[in-house]
């Protein structure tokens, strides 16, 4: 239980927020791990951010889970971010950190986690499906964590220009070999046959589990690792697929889950029972 005087806040800042399972899944990690601390959702628009932040300051707010808008524009108002945040430009997380908040991307290191269950990330060649936030979040990850080579394919390749240009002039990160590609308009993404990690971070299958890739699963390495972000359906067609074909597979559902047990971790300095959070999503989504 808590020994403050008062009871331990975090909470979600984004807009929109509505059907964010964020608050349903960490409330529940709260109440497992016996913690009297309340997880509360709140819309801010961007406009507005910079004194909600402030009265998440004077309120001495925990933690802080940030939603879009607010990622990419959040670094000016912190006293400081991790090396991953800082190279990607994406922050999802704010931490108390001496003092004053820090900015922290728990997509990155969630995603590193569950990928160094199966690969290590030391010389890893990894293909990306995209360049939003997500995208750039486990890129940035990957990098510090000593990846050979990271493809990032997308529809607008200027996106991805910042993180490339970050990447390239960061001495950690210098010698990682990252690059863009262009969606096809006709054919299929070439995945080489030393590609070790594939990830989707695209919206295609959002909302329909039988949406299709320009990927041939048939052609695809033995030993890949393939990810989708996609938590809605989780089961996607790129995660059957790949399955069929005896790959190893992380799913949307289990990156929600990590990204936000990382958060808790943060917070609270206690691991949260993941099983139990992964159940509050699937309720909460009616999955």
């Amino acid at each position: 239980m808590s020994t403050h005087h008062q009871q331990d806040v975090c909470c979600l800042m984004g807009d929109p927020v509505a059907g964010n399972p964020t608050q349903y899944m960490l409330e529940k990690a709260f109440a497992v791990a016996n913690l009297d601390w309340r997880f509360l959702t709140f819309e801010v628009s961007a406009v507005d951010f910079e004194l909600a932040l402030k009265g998440a300051r004077i309120f001495e707010f925990r933690g802080i889970m940030l939603a879009p808008p607010h990622r990419g524009e959040v670094h000016r108002y912190l006293e400081s971010v991790t090396d991953a945040a800082r190279l990607s430009g994406q922050v999802n997380c704010l931490v108390q950190h001496d003092g004053g908040l820090r900015g922290v991307n728990t997509e990155g290191v969630a995603m590193r986690r569950l990928a160094e269950a199966h690969v290590p990330a030391k010389g890893l060649k990894a293909v990306i499906l995209g360049a939003g936030r997500t995208a750039k979040s486990i890129a940035g990850e990957l990098a510090l964590a000593g990846a050979a080579s990271i493809e990032l394919v997308c529809v607008e390749p200027t996106q991805a220009v910042p993180l490339v240009e970050s990447l390239a002039g960061d001495p950690q990160t210098a010698g990682v070999e990252c690059r863009v590609t262009s969606w096809p308009k006709d054919g299929q993404i070439v995945i080489g046959a030393d590609v070790r990690l594939l990830l989707n971070a695209t919206p295609v299958g959002r909302y329909d589990g039988k949406a299709l890739l320009p990927i041939d699963v048939d052609a695809l390495p033995t030993g890949l690792l393939a990810c989708d972000m996609t938590f809605n359906p989780p089961n996607t067609r790129l995660m059957r697929d790949a399955r069929k074909h005896g790959l190893a597979t992380i799913d949307g559902l289990t990156f929600l889950v990590e990204q936000a047990a990382v958060a808790f971790e943060l917070w609270t300095g206690q691991k949260p029972d993941r099983e139990a959070m992964r159940e509050a999503v699937e309720e909460f989504l009616v999955l």
